[in-house]
Parts: structure tokens; sequence; C-alpha cells
């Protein structure tokens, strides 16, 4: 008995430390949860073809997803402080941690220095390198960082929001060659294959916009990073620049690996954009449209809001401290108050927070993973049933087989 408490003792301590570790890592976050969406994802698919398009998009999605933070950033680091900034002589040196240096040191030369100093305490690295070959210089040095850095996050944007963007018309590349069939793979098998090729007919005919339309977003997600470059580069005093300089920290990259939520939020913008224009006919537009809505909701709101009713209910009924004291008065937060990382919690409300972490990424997989997919199965098959209607009532009743024309019917 003593064995079996300690083991249940263990593992509720690995919870909660993997619950806070995950809680401010927005990435690894955000992978946990997409594992809940993916899995219903691919399997209420509608058929082997549709299946297979899910298939290729979950993994790519998720190559990308262990690729950009494990492999992509630390070389694109490492090049960048190696031959943009030029303030390391090799890109395997320690020094190269000068890049984990936050946004918020680059503000002015002073802030640069107190930044490097406590860097190296916190990694126990000599950054008298990088200072050597700046000439003592930390303008010089501040100036350099934000280019390097800034570089990395361009780079980063154009590399995973275009390959994510991309999948949708690779599905339909692939999808044509070998079934010889356009239209929304979601539909093959509900509906003769002049039905489905007839509601994709017009959508033909716009592809070229629709791509050049994602070219156009990923330039602008892609230059984007050169407007906070501007505001922390100037020592100037102006409102730009002084709201640059506040919010800077939000592009950081923790640890140097993972992005933070903003501009993880514009790459997910970007890429369900291009998803969503890869559609064939109107009824995948809408799929697309509530499918990666719902995602976004879930993935940059829907963990917040949750959270923030399950704590609020908690600190009322338990007298837990989930919710922060001191935070910004805007009127999202008045309705839903933040709360606290499960890092800087203690005792009871550090339990419970765990808990109560682990039940909203529960509620919100079950939701987009298989609430989602159900309703917007329904809505194809109605979709498909009404053109297949139209069709058939417009013909001759004796000259149609009944039984085949309306096969469909018993999908809806």
């Amino acid at each position: 008995m003593k064995l079996a408490y300690n083991q249940n003792q263990d593992i509720t301590f690995k919870s909660r430390s993997l619950a806070a570790f995950l809680d401010h890592r927005v990435q690894l976050n955000k992978a946990v949860l997409d594992l809940s969406i993916d899995v219903p994802l691919v399997a209420l698919a509608n058929n082997s073809t549709e299946r297979k398009e899910k298939l290729r998009r979950v993994s790519i999605g998720w190559t990308l997803a262990f690729l950009t933070p494990l492999i992509t950033l630390p070389v694109t680091n490492r090049l960048a402080l190696k031959y943009i900034a030029k303030l390391v002589k090799s890109p395997i040196s320690k020094e190269n941690r000068l890049i984990r240096l936050s946004n918020k040191y680059l503000v002015n030369s002073n802030e640069t220095q107190k930044g490097i100093e406590s860097l190296s305490k916190k990694y126990k690295t000599d950054f008298s390198e990088v200072i050597k070959n700046a000439n003592g210089n930390y303008e010089k040095i501040r100036q350099k960082l934000i280019n390097a850095k800034m570089s990395v996050l361009s780079f980063d944007y154009l590399f995973t929001a275009s390959s994510l963007g991309c999948i949708g018309f690779l599905n339909n590349r692939i999808t044509k060659k070998k079934t010889r069939q356009d239209g929304f793979s979601a539909e093959f098998k509900m509906a003769d294959k002049d039905i489905i090729e007839k509601r994709a007919e017009k959508y033909k005919k716009t592809e070229p916009a629709r791509k050049a339309a994602f070219i156009s977003v990923l330039a602008l997600l892609t230059a984007s990073p050169l407007l906070v470059k501007k505001g922390l580069s100037t020592n100037a005093k102006n409102k730009f620049a002084d709201y640059i300089k506040k919010h800077a920290s939000n592009f950081d990259y923790n640890d140097g690996l993972f992005m933070k939520r903003l501009p993880f939020f514009f790459v997910g913008i970007a890429s369900y954009l291009g998803m969503t224009m890869a559609s064939r006919n109107q009824t995948e537009l809408k799929d697309n449209i509530l499918r990666n809505s719902a995602y976004m909701g879930a993935y940059f709101g829907g963990d917040i809001l949750i959270g923030s009713i399950l704590a609020n209910i908690s600190d009322k009924l338990r007298k837990t401290n989930l919710l922060k004291d001191d935070y910004n008065k805007t009127l999202f937060n008045r309705i839903f108050p933040p709360t606290k990382p499960l890092k800087e919690l203690s005792g009871k409300s550090k339990k419970t927070g765990s808990v109560l972490f682990w039940v909203n990424m529960v509620a919100l997989g079950a939701l987009a993973g298989f609430g989602v997919p159900y309703m917007i199965n329904k809505m194809i098959k109605s979709d498909v049933s009404k053109d297949l209607k139209l069709k058939y009532t417009n013909k001759d009743f004796f000259e149609v087989n009944r039984k085949d024309a309306f096969k469909s019917f018993k999908l809806s």
C-alpha cells in the first residue's frame, strides 16, 4: 500500500511539473492540444482520399512543429550572430547564447549592457569576445543584435507560414494526380463525379487570384519584423518607437527556441489563410473557415477564456489564488481576468491550477477535435444532398434509377 501511495504521489508531482512546463511554452502547449485535435481530424474523414489529405496536413504540421524550434531556429540563430551581427567568430561557441537576450534589453545601450551582464550570470557564459568585437560599444552590440534577431524572425515567419499554408495546394495537386478528379475530396462517393466537378468548376478560375492573395499576405508577414526593427533601433522619442519598445518582448523566443503567443498567432493567421485559399468549392471554403476559426479560437483565446472561468470559480469556492492581482484593465481582462503562470503558484493553488490546466486542455480538445468535425461533416452531406435533389428533380423521373440517384441520402 505504501508503494502504491508513493507511485500516486510521484505521478501527481510529474503531472503538476509537466503542466507548469507547458503553461508558458506556447508552441509545446499547442503541440499537446494539436494531438487531441489531429487524431479525430484524420479519424473522422468521410473517405480514404480525404483521410490521406488530412494525414498529410497533420504529418507536415507535426514535422514543422519539431523541425522549426529544434533544428531551424538554433541554426538560424547561430548563423545570424555569425554572419549578420558578426559578433561571434564561431557558430558553435557558447557565446551564441547572446541571441536569447530579450528584446526588452534592446531599447537602449544601457539596458543592453544590463541584459548581457544578467545573461552572463544566468548561463555562466563570458561574453567578453562579443564585447571585444564591438570595441566595448554596447550601442553597436544593440543595433547588431536587433538586425540578427529580426532577420531570424522574418525567416521563421516565411519558412513556417509558407510551409503550412501551402499544404492545401499540395493536397489538391496530389489528389488530382491520383484520382483524376477535381472537387472537394470529402464529397467523393457522396455523389456522381459530374456533380462534384460542377460544384468545383467556378473555383478553378479563381485559383491564380487566391494564390496571389496568399503570397501577398505572406510577403507582408515576412516584412513585418522591419517595423519592430525600426521601432527598436531608433533612439528618437515618438509614439511608434515607444509602443514598439514597450511591447518588443512579445516577439522574443523563449530560451532562444520557442515563439511567444503573438508571433505564433501571426504565423497561424497566414498559414490558415493559405489553406483556406486552396478550397476547391464553396463547401470546402466553409469547411476551412469554420475548422480553422475553431482551431485559432482554441489555440489563441479558448484556453485563456476557459482558464479564466475555471480559475474564477476555484478562487471563490476553494479559496485558491489563481487569478492575477495586478494586470491591464482592458475590457476583455475585466470580463475574463488573466490567470497567474503555474510556475508562480504554490501549495493548494498550484495543485488546483495544474488540475484545471488539464481540464482546460481536455475541454478544448473535445470541442475542436470532435465537436467541430461532427458539425462540418453534417454540413458537407447537406450541401451535396441539395445539389443532388436539384439535378434529379429537373430530369424525367422515369429516366432515372431512383435508388442510384439518391444513394447519398443514406449519408444525410
